[in-house]
């Protein structure tokens, strides 16, 4: 009995366990099955969130380009229905509520979905619904930005200079599109420069100079002797010997052996130099006269020249109807000459010999002789870094802060015929070939402007040649958007202020060399030079982006140092790459940002 009861009591516990077990199972399937489908459920809003924030980006890019409204709310449309119909799997969407508010022209769009689901449906919920929203407002209400191009002569190869034009027109469009609204024209100003071994200045030259673009340089040199007197020596009886000033046809003296010619008016007008030649005439009371066919004139010493000449008057250089021209002579410098003069009966050095004497002469000063003035005019605007405190600054240009430009200075040789000669360039390279100061193209910089047609113009007029002074390029970019610089860049292409609000600065970089010229080699080599204005235009906050076009590993480094983050770089190696890197430079400047 003991037995039999106990199993009993066995058999009504496991019944009733069974029971419980049983009402219980049908509540957990149902959790179990919501958590599994509201866990897909939030996939799928995640997905759709992104979708419809993509999908009003693009809208509002197409506001950009000027779009109307309809046509804004067209484009969150069927960007919307070609991304959810791929999703499938029971899930679904209504049509997208889209609004423009005014006057921010945010973009608005909302959208209702609702997913299927597998293991709720037992407890009668067969879908599961959610609603998500996402809107587009124009981030940066002003944008200022420049432009740097690499035109030195490695831009010639490879087709890199057309393929940059490309690309760089491509960045005008997405910043500046055609049709675009008046708001985003006004508010968006872009800038250009170029450069290779120099930038060239334009109008701004003396701005940044603080000398005009035509200027005249002097240079005087002091008398070395006290000079000498005037001695016509021992003149001949059978021939008349004189020294000529070509430059005016004018007969200085008659001179022979042993003569010292002091010459009073080396320069004629003060400015050009006196032409010399000496003429040779026979007097009609001589007893050569008329019997002289031909002469042989052999001049020696500092000025060296033979010639045969077969009419009278027998010149050294030639003249022109008995008259001497200033191509009938040349620049003599001072010093001791001899000249040896043979006469002969017939032309051409023929016949018998006449005459033949040898005398020697010295040319030099008048003792009452005045400084000689040398000077030239020189009109380059082409112009290098600075140096001196502001070196890497964007201080405006003056006093101990302008750029340096081409120059002149003289550099006197006693052996030189007019005293020595003028060099050109800068004093601090005076003998590298790419610094005699006018190594910079015909490009100018362009100021900030929203005009495309004057974009697109500078764009198309780009050509390359010379070194690669990237820090120069760099300098002047930051110029551009620099507000210190207002008083360089006026009107309507001056700077923002770095104060000003909703506004923004950028600067982009391109180049497809070593940075391999600088006029100040002592502050740091190019290189050197382009990272530290880097720095302190970083500092000033505004945003660098750099392109490095099948640049050396050298040329990338500093663009990659100077770029604000490595999403700010670009390495492109062909033309679509280029071009892709300036749109995706643009996009990112335009900077459409999800404000909610």
């Amino acid at each position: 009995m003991n037995i039999v009861r106990l199993f009993d009591n066995f058999w009504d516990d496991s019944g009733q366990v069974a029971v419980i077990f049983a009402l219980a199972i049908i509540p957990i399937f149902a959790v179990a099955g919501f958590a599994i489908d509201f866990q897909n459920t939030i996939k799928k809003k995640q997905k759709v969130q992104i979708v419809l924030d993509s999908a009003v980006l693009a809208a509002a890019r197409s506001k950009q380009t000027g779009a109307e409204d309809a046509t804004i709310k067209l484009v969150v449309q069927e960007f919307v229905d070609a991304q959810v119909l791929s999703m499938g799997g029971g899930f679904k969407c209504g049509a997208t509520n889209t609004k423009i508010s005014r006057p921010d022209d945010a973009i608005t769009s909302e959208i209702t979905c609702s997913q299927e689901t597998t293991l709720s449906r037992v407890i009668g919920k067969e879908q599961l619904d959610f609603r998500v929203d996402a809107t587009a407002e124009y981030g940066i209400d002003k944008l200022d930005v420049a432009f740097m191009f690499d035109i030195s002569g490695s831009m010639n190869g490879s087709s890199r200079l057309t393929n940059l034009k490309a690309a760089a027109k491509e960045a005008v469009d997405v910043l500046l599109p055609a049709g675009a609204s008046p708001e985003l024209i006004e508010d968006t100003r872009l800038a250009m420069v170029s450069y290779n071994t120099m930038v060239n200045a334009g109008p701004f030259f003396e701005d940044v100079t603080g000398v005009p673009a035509k200027r005249t340089y002097t240079h005087t040199i002091k008398p070395t002797n006290s000079g000498i007197s005037n001695d016509k020596g021992r003149l001949f009886s059978d021939l008349h010997i004189g020294l000529y000033d070509a430059s005016r046809n004018r007969l200085i003296t008659e001179f022979g052996d042993d003569a010292a010619i002091a010459i009073e008016d080396w320069r004629r007008d003060n400015r050009t130099e006196a032409r010399l030649t000496i003429g040779v005439k026979v007097p009609k009371d001589s007893p050569l006269y008329k019997t002289v066919g031909s002469m042989r004139l052999e001049l020696s010493g500092v000025q060296r020249r033979r010639r045969n000449d077969n009419d009278e008057p027998f010149s050294l250089y030639g003249d022109r109807r008995g008259e001497f021209t200033s191509r009938n002579g040349r620049n003599w410098r001072e010093g001791k000459y001899r000249l040896r003069l043979r006469a002969y009966e017939r032309r051409n050095r023929r016949g018998r010999l006449l005459f033949d004497e040898t005398l020697d002469f010295e040319l030099g000063r008048a003792e009452d002789s005045k400084p000689q003035v040398k000077e030239i005019t020189i009109s380059s605007t082409c112009v290098w870094e600075r140096d001196g405190a502001q070196k890497f600054t964007d201080a405006a240009p003056g006093s101990n802060a302008y750029l340096a430009h081409q120059q002149a200075w003289f550099v006197e040789d006693p052996k030189h015929r007019d005293g020595g000669y003028w060099k050109t360039g800068h004093p601090n390279r005076p003998d590298h070939s790419w610094y005699r100061g006018t190594e910079c193209r015909n490009a100018v910089p362009v100021g900030l402007t929203n005009k495309r047609s004057d974009l697109i113009s500078y764009v198309n007029s780009l050509n390359a040649g010379g070194g690669t002074a990237g820090h120069l390029g760099v300098a002047w970019s930051w110029y551009l958007v620099s507000p210190n610089w207002s008083g360089v860049f006026l009107g309507s292409s001056a700077p923002l202020a770095y104060t000003e609000p909703d506004a923004n600065k950028v600067v982009i970089l391109m180049t497809d060399g070593a940075f391999n010229a600088e006029i100040f080699p002592e502050q740091g080599s190019s290189s050197t030079q382009a990272r530290a204005l880097c720095d302190s235009m970083k500092r000033q906050g505004i945003q660098v982006y750099a392109v490095a076009l099948n640049a050396p590993t050298s040329g990338k480094r500093v663009l990659e140092y100077c770029a604000s983050g490595p999403e700010h770089f670009f390495e492109p190696s062909n033309a679509d790459e280029l071009t892709d890197a300036y749109r995706k430079i643009a996009t990112s400047i335009s900077d459409l940002r999800i404000s909610k």
